[in-house]
């Protein structure tokens, strides 16, 4: 997913196997795919912020920032980063976690407060964009991230930075595409040069770094020669030396593909998606391993419970408004068959960082159309789901991080039937809780 302002761009629309599974087998697989790849899903962008009634939270304004943060725009400054006070980590060493849409013009205080204090996490997942920090060459706008950087330090929230969205400036010749799109730069080093910037910056403050998002989608991974998991391992290579030459504790994180279950070409035949399975085969086979500490996948939950079989539902369906699960069994429509075939790929050499996942529920009865599943999964149902998803994956021996999406995109998105966004909030609209806030912060987490 990624995440475009303020909607869950900071989640970058993740092209999700809601999309395309929701479509029949007779309807055709392949149509429901192409419309996932084009449309975007989980992680849409939201066009406009929409005011937070509970906020009185100043907006970071460049005088704020720049006590507590490193002088320039490449990190390196005289000004020491300040000390963080970072709890201790559960003694079972996972990594609890929810992202925030710190990008989205909210109460970012506020709201990164919550991750501690109310809901007991210990991580938070930022989506760096690229492209909206420099939109030309060494002129770097750090307000928005030193801003956010300051709150999680104050308030002992760990940060795990996924940075994608190359500038324009980084391609000699864009492919021309819809509006959207994403594709790497040119030169690698210019990636990898950035997060090292970042990395200077924030000295001792980044805790985990995903490089890139979903590059088994043209939507993420636009080139002329097309997919390719062999490229992302190029990518991936210098900007894993980037970041371990200058801070080795960093937990490096391999991008997430996208759950997609199909492989599509284009007209002339360059790949525009391919299969989340065959991608991360080929991503091992590349020896992209070697290059990370911790393979990025992302599950996004259905009316499915998260520990059942996706390949082999139960019973048959009936009950239930929405289903594909019946309709084209497959193991992503489930978080435990997603993340065991995933590790079946794996094979013990790297663990798993569910660097998003969630389940949606219906807002004042309205979810986008093709987000279907949110009618069986009520507000209740979506908190048991999310309690029992962390517990499975802390327990399973598979996952070392996940990170739940989304905490307050609720509160800054737009209307429930349009921004799916809202509908996997843990917050209301209002910026109230919904019950899975309660839920997550009443869990135990051993």
């Amino acid at each position: 997913m990624t995440q475009r302002p303020p909607s869950r761009s900071p989640r970058n629309a993740s092209l999700f196997i809601g999309l395309w599974l929701g479509l029949t087998l007779a309807a055709g697989v392949s149509v429901f795919a192409l419309l996932f790849w084009a449309v975007g899903g989980f992680g849409r962008p939201t066009p406009t912020a929409v005011p937070v009634a509970i906020s009185t939270t100043v907006p970071p304004t460049a005088a704020s920032v720049a006590q507590a943060t490193p002088s320039g725009s490449g990190g390196g400054g005289e000004t020491p980063a300040p000390a963080c006070s970072y709890p201790p980590l559960p003694a079972s060493g996972f990594g609890y976690g929810i992202q925030s849409h710190v990008f989205g013009g909210g109460p970012t205080e506020l709201f990164v407060g919550m991750i501690r204090e109310k809901l007991g996490l210990y991580w938070v997942k930022m989506q760096v964009r690229w492209q909206d920090l420099e939109k030309t060459q060494g002129n770097i706008d750090w307000s928005t991230l030193d801003y956010a950087m300051q709150v999680a330090c104050a308030k002992g929230v760990r940060v795990m930075l996924s940075v994608l969205a190359a500038p324009d400036w980084t391609h000699a010749n864009p492919l021309p595409a819809p509006e959207g799109q994403e594709a790497p730069p040119d030169d690698y080093n210019l990636y990898a040069n950035f997060v090292g910037q970042i990395v200077d910056r924030y000295p001792g403050q980044v805790g985990a770094i995903e490089v890139w998002n979903e590059a088994n989608l043209e939507r993420e991974w636009n080139t002329a020669a097309g997919i390719s998991a062999a490229e992302y391992v190029k990518l991936l290579q210098v900007s894993y030396a980037a970041i371990k030459s200058r801070d080795r504790t960093i937990t490096v994180i391999a991008g997430a593909p996208s759950p997609t279950g199909v492989n599509l070409t284009s007209p002339e035949g360059r790949p525009i998606v391919v299969d989340d399975a065959t991608w991360l085969t080929q991503f091992v086979q590349a020896g992209g391993l070697a290059f990370a500490d911790c393979m990025g996948t992302h599950s996004n939950g259905t009316n499915l419970p998260p520990t059942a079989d996706g390949a082999h539902p139960p019973g048959d369906g009936s009950g239930y408004t929405f289903k594909g699960p019946w309709d084209t069994p497959h193991y992503s429509w489930a978080l435990k068959s997603q993340v065991e075939t995933y590790a079946a790929i794996l094979n013990g050499q790297k663990p798993q960082c569910v660097t998003e996942f969630g389940y949606a529920s219906a807002v004042d009865g309205k979810f986008p159309p093709i987000f279907g599943y949110a009618a069986d999964v009520s507000e209740q149902l979506q908190a048991d789901y999310l309690v029992q998803a962390f517990n499975w994956m802390r327990d399973s021996g598979h996952v070392e991080m996940a990170f739940l999406f989304n905490l307050d995109y609720g509160p800054l998105g737009r209307d429930p039937s349009e921004d799916d966004n809202v509908i996997f909030s843990i917050l209301n609209q209002n910026g109230s809780p919904r019950p899975a806030f309660d839920a997550i912060g009443a869990m135990p987490k051993p």
